[in-house]
C-alpha cells in the first residue's frame, strides 16, 4: 500500500534520505516531498506457461510473486531561503545526497525503505537501486523533481 502522505525513511550505506520529513509541503523547511510511490501494493507476478504442443492454447504452471519494482516521484523543495544563489546551494547539495544514497545501493548493498501507512503498523522492505534517478527543474529552479526506481527482492512489505 502505497500512501504519499507519510515519512518514508531510505536507510543506506551513503547518506539516509528522510522523504515527507512534514508532511505540510511548504512550511520554510528544505526536504524531500514524495508526489507518487508505485510497487508498494504487490509484487510483480510471475506466471510461467508454455504453449500445447499441437495445439490452441497454453499449459500454465504454477505462479509465483516476483519483486517488487518500487517507482518514487517527488519533488526537492527549497524554502527556508529566497535568494537565487543560496537556493542553488541547497538544492545541489540535497541532489548530490540522493544521487549518493542511490548509488550507495547498487546490488550487492541494499538498503532499507521504512515507513509507517496511516492506521497500519510499520512496515519495511530491503531494496536496491534500480532506475537511473531523473531530474526535472521548475519553480524558477526553486523546486527540482526527482524520480527513480527501487528494486526489492522479498514480494512482501
Amino acid at each position: 500500500m502505497a500512501d504519499v502522505g507519510v515519512v518514508y525513511t531510505l536507510t543506506t550505506p551513503g547518506p539516509d534520505i528522510t522523504f515527507n520529513a512534514t508532511t505540510v509541503p511548504f512550511n520554510h523547511r528544505d526536504q524531500y516531498y514524495i508526489t507518487e510511490i508505485r510497487g508498494l501494493g504487490s509484487a510483480a507476478l510471475r506466471i510461467p506457461w508454455d504453449p500445447v504442443p499441437l495445439g490452441d492454447g497454453a499449459l500454465i504452471h504454477p505462479s509465483y510473486f516476483g519483486p517488487r519494482h518500487i517507482q518514487i516521484e517527488g519533488t526537492i523543495l527549497v524554502q527556508s531561503t529566497y535568494i537565487e544563489n543560496s537556493v542553488v546551494v541547497i538544492r545541489n547539495g540535497m541532489e548530490d545526497d540522493l544521487s549518493d544514497a542511490l548509488n550507495s545501493i547498487m546490488s550487492p548493498a541494499t538498503g532499507t525503505l521504512a515507513f509507517t501507512p496511516q492506521g497500519e503498523s510499520a512496515r519495511s522492505i530491503t531494496v536496491n537501486y534500480e532506475v537511473g534517478v531523473e531530474y526535472t527543474h521548475s519553480a524558477n529552479y526553486r523546486e527540482l523533481q526527482f524520480s527513480f526506481g527501487l528494486i526489492a527482492a522479498s514480494p512482501s512489505t
